[in-house]
């Protein structure tokens, strides 16, 4: 005999609007990215780092200026939240700011040595999360999740 809900299961096709966590990719990221994150704080907390933080020194290190605002895009955070956080790595010794030489209106993030250092200290723990985070995955796979990820991100884009 068939139950109630056999029959549900039936009828909802996989772009149905109704949430089924195993049918979501977006619950999936959720468990994958607090389950990174998680992991990523305990690698970084002894090195007085968050992931914030690293974003923000990852960013940094290629040594272009990048405004506040540009960080906070590519990080997709609020731009006042931003501001706290760089004010703090500033407090930190981890980067320093200046008023853009081309926009007075806009403000330029540095690293400094100290946040090259403290970068360097945590850069082989979380290479090996990574590496373990994608183990099993080839590089294609890897490839498509990055243009998955990157297409939605785009949709969802205002």
């Amino acid at each position: 005999m068939q139950s109630k809900n056999d029959g549900m299961k039936r009828r909802i096709r996989a772009d149905d609007s109704r949430f089924l966590s195993n049918r979501s990719p977006f619950f999936h990221n959720v468990r994958m990215l607090a389950r990174y994150s998680a992991r990523m704080n305990a690698i970084l907390k002894p090195a007085g780092l968050d992931v914030p933080k690293w974003r923000v020194l990852m960013l940094l290190i290629e040594g272009r200026p990048v405004t506040v605002s540009q960080i906070a895009d590519e990080a997709v955070v609020n731009i006042s939240t931003m501001a706290k956080i760089i004010n703090r790595m500033t407090d930190d010794g981890l980067v320093t700011v200046r008023t853009s030489s081309t926009d007075a209106r806009s403000t330029e993030v540095f690293i400094t040595e100290a946040g090259e250092q403290v970068l360097e200290l945590v850069r082989d723990k979380v290479a090996y999360l990574f590496k373990e985070a994608l183990r099993g995955l080839t590089k294609a796979e890897v490839q498509l999740l990055n243009t998955l990820s990157v297409k939605i991100y785009d949709n969802l884009s205002p």
